[in-house]
């Protein structure tokens, strides 16, 4: 919502309904009461209804249907309030309609929710409108519809599927051994829809309806394993031991070099937490990293596992929301939003690959879920697990305070070594064919006897498309985005170029507009022209390419590293979804292609998320009996931040250390703390004067806060994005309670200043990137 939309919305609200400044009340069933309601708009208040069919205290968190303004919308009941204490007549107060007959958003919830809120200034309701599945937004009930399952056919002939020759075909039979599955927990475990039909036409399988009330997965007989797990080692069983031995809310931080189990470490206590009849949390930062994060669970426990992700239709992430409140569900996977689920005994949260800037929200309601997280699990008084290879200074920082308790894992697990990491100066390669893609001489020669040796190679850039741009050679004008103040990618196999920030896209010129130039010149190099090469370059082996532009879907996510794994393809170019998680034992050697374009930033980050990435994919290399390499190409090997990370007697934490003492030393988070005001709008001029106004009444009160530097009005480094103006204002502050009382201030002068148009203004708390 527009700032103008907004304050006009409050204006008619104003004598609408009677807003709340009322204490909670405890009241009996069978008569009318006053309830708060939260409506998921933006407006800082919650409003007061009657409700005519009241049914006991348990209706806090139900939805219900009100009017508001010249609408009906949908909203939660957050509280319940005393009669005697309404300044107005009860008949002039509007009636709610209630949708749920108890509370579908547990007390857990509603509190991390109202924190966010306050933490980072955004409207009550619209943090509601966040953790809601859409269909319960929308107002549909909170009910199963028809489960779609399938089933082996009574007549089911063993021998015909034993001569199946699809493998993945052959695995659904397997599972349908014991007995009827989802088809959507199909779908999480990689499978397709088309290997279901085929054998359904095949008279081997048949569809079936599974919606049949199932008792808590407490109540489930049969052991809790599937399998017997591995013996953890030394370092494990302790990490095992001290997370087990809590009993109450701790934040432990599983700090472990790439490929010694974490995820070991992270099933052992998961099975200790379900021994007890409790539930658990695992949040993951990648959608990619769902399904084989799910499949491993699947194998491991014989309970039931839903996921929740952006990926699901609407139904399935209402019915895993269901699962979850129904208690059907023992364990929910999924991405950020997946923490405002309702778990019921809520045991443990864990956070994999915890530094991850995926668990930062970066629009509406600009939540971190490892912040939330936390505060979930202090108020379900549960432990929490943070897990990474590469932890975030934030979290090394609150162990070094005694915030987080550190559980280190400092070997591979199997007897695996850590790669052995090593420069390819540039400087001195010649400027080759390959070069010209990405690849130098030195690390071709590797990637051919590392292949005839049958092993496998991965490269990484990050960096889509064939070329950065597309430049006249005459006049020099440069392909831009109408719409951003961003150079267009060259996209040859689609002959666009493209913006990556919009996706607005146009065919590839003939000409220049500007002077009528036939010569255009393209410059640099992306994954299409890389992989390109490499096909050019070795003919005869299986190369697979993983970005955006090749990988869309899980199932095609899927299949490219099946023919990895399986040994069908030989190298494997991708961005950094290769990055995350994942682990290719046959890998030997992996090629990081282009560093350089990371380590130059005037964000002060930078170098944090440098050596996040520059270590997660050196450890794709090497993690079964095979040592693994890792090559890097650049054009400045004495950096000193690059050459501390390849050194093998400085770890990630003595690295990560030092750059804590640079913050240190320039107050800069998370010695200090940061909020962005940020405002845009289609009217360059609007947007600024009005970010601009707001700031010269918040001059006024400057004084009352000394513990805030602020800067002036700036303009975002990418101003025009989406054809709208971005500017901002950076506060930085070393006292957090004077920084979120000026804030308060500024959104009320924001509220309060006249501006028309199409302004929009937002707050941000604890930024993870500059703008």
């Amino acid at each position: 919502m527009t700032h103008a939309s907004a304050k006009k919305t409050l204006i008619r609200l104003k004598n609408h309904i009677f807003s709340r400044n009322t204490r909670h009340h405890q009241v009996t069933s069978g008569c009318s009461v006053l309830i708060t309601v939260a409506v998921n708009r933006a407006v800082n208040t919650e409003f007061t209804y009657v409700l005519n069919t009241f049914c006991g205290n348990e209706i806090i968190g139900a939805r219900v249907k009100v009017p508001l303004a010249h609408t009906e919308v949908t909203g939660v009941i957050t509280g319940i309030l005393d009669k005697s204490a309404c300044p107005i007549p009860l008949e002039k107060i509007k009636s709610a309609k209630l949708l749920d007959k108890k509370g579908i958003i547990p007390k857990d919830i509603a509190s991390v929710l109202k924190f966010g809120s306050d933490y980072y200034h955004y409207p009550l309701g619209q943090c509601y409108g966040t953790a809601l599945p859409k269909k319960l937004r929308d107002g549909e009930p909170c009910s199963y519809e028809e489960i779609p399952g399938i089933k082996l056919c009574a007549a089911f002939d063993l021998k015909k599927a034993e001569n199946l020759r699809s493998a993945g075909q052959k695995e659904i039979i397997e599972i349908l051994k014991d007995g009827p599955a989802r088809r959507k927990e199909l779908r999480e475990r990689g499978f397709s829809s088309q290997q279901e039909s085929s054998l359904v036409k095949k008279g081997l399988a048949e569809f079936c309806d599974l919606n049949i009330p199932s008792p808590p997965w407490q109540q489930l007989s049969g052991k809790l394993l599937r399998q017997t797990p591995p013996v953890p080692n030394e370092e494990q069983q302790q990490a095992i031991d001290a997370v087990c031995s809590c009993k109450g809310s701790e934040v432990f931080l599983l700090n472990g070099v790439t490929g010694s189990g974490k995820t070991e470490v992270y099933l052992r206590i998961i099975e200790h937490v379900l021994n007890q009849g409790k539930a658990v949390l695992l949040l993951v930062p990648e959608i990619a990293l769902t399904p084989q994060t799910f499949e491993r669970f699947y194998r491991r426990f014989n309970v039931p596992v839903s996921s929740m992700h952006s990926q699901l239709s609407d139904r399935e992430r209402l019915d895993a929301y269901i699962d979850m409140l129904s208690q059907r569900s023992a364990i929910l996977i999924g991405t950020r939003t997946a923490l405002f689920t309702p778990i019921p005994h809520l045991g443990l949260i864990v956070l994999d690959e915890e530094h991850d800037t995926s668990f930062k929200q970066t629009d509406g309601f600009r939540y971190h879920a490892r912040s939330l997280a936390i505060i979930r699990a202090k108020i379900c008084n549960c432990p929490v697990v943070l897990g990474s290879a590469t932890p975030s200074l934030e979290s090394f920082y609150n162990v070094f305070r005694g915030t987080y308790r550190m559980l280190r894992l400092t070997v591979r697990a199997g007897g695996a070594q850590l790669p052995e990491i090593s420069l390819i100066d540039l400087r001195e390669e010649p400027l080759s064919p390959g070069l010209k893609a990405g690849i130098g001489e030195k690390l071709e020669m590797e990637m051919g006897e590392e292949t005839v040796r049958g092993n496998q190679v991965l490269l990484f850039l990050n960096r889509r498309g064939y070329s950065h741009h597309l430049l006249c050679h005459r006049c020099g004008h440069v392909f831009s985005c109408p719409s951003c103040d961003n150079p267009l990618t060259v996209h040859r196999a689609l002959g666009r170029l493209k913006c990556h920030i919009c996706e607005y896209q146009e065919r590839i010129p003939l000409v220049c507009p500007v002077c009528g130039e036939k010569n255009l010149m393209e410059t640099g190099f992306g994954t299409e022209q890389t992989e390109e090469f490499l096909h050019m370059r070795y003919p005869d082996l299986g190369i697979e390419r993983i970005d955006r532009d090749t990988v869309t879907t899980k199932a095609q996510l899927e299949s490219r590293l099946d023919r990895i794994r399986s040994g069908q393809s030989s190298i494997l170019l991708g961005t950094q979804m290769i990055a995350k998680g994942h682990d290719f034992p046959n890998v030997t050697l992996v090629g990081i292609i282009d560093l350089d374009s990371n380590l130059f930033s005037d964000d002060f980050r930078a170098q944090e998320y440098s050596a996040q990435l520059l270590t997660q994919v050196a450890g794709r290399a090497g993690r079964a009996k095979k040592r693994g390499r890792v090559l890097i190409q650049t054009h400045h090997p004495d950096n000193l931040l690059v050459n501390n990370l390849i050194d093998p007697n400085i770890s990630y934490e003595q690295v990560a250390q030092l750059l804590l003492a640079t913050r240190r030393s320039m107050n800069l988070p998370p010695y200090s703390y940061q909020a962005f005001l940020l405002t845009n709008s289609r009217d360059r001029v609007k947007a600024f004067d009005f970010l601009s106004a707001v700031m010269q009444k918040a001059e006024n009160i400057l004084d009352n806060y000394p513990a805030l530097v602020v800067t002036p009005v700036l303009s975002d480094k990418m101003e025009k994005r989406q054809n709208r103006y971005h500017f901002h204002v950076l506060i930085t502050a070393n006292d957090r309670t004077q920084l979120s009382g000026f804030i308060k201030t500024v959104l009320d002068f924001a509220k309060n200043e006249c501006v028309s148009g199409d302004v929009r203004f937002a707050v941000e708390v604890d930024p993870i990137m500059m703008y």
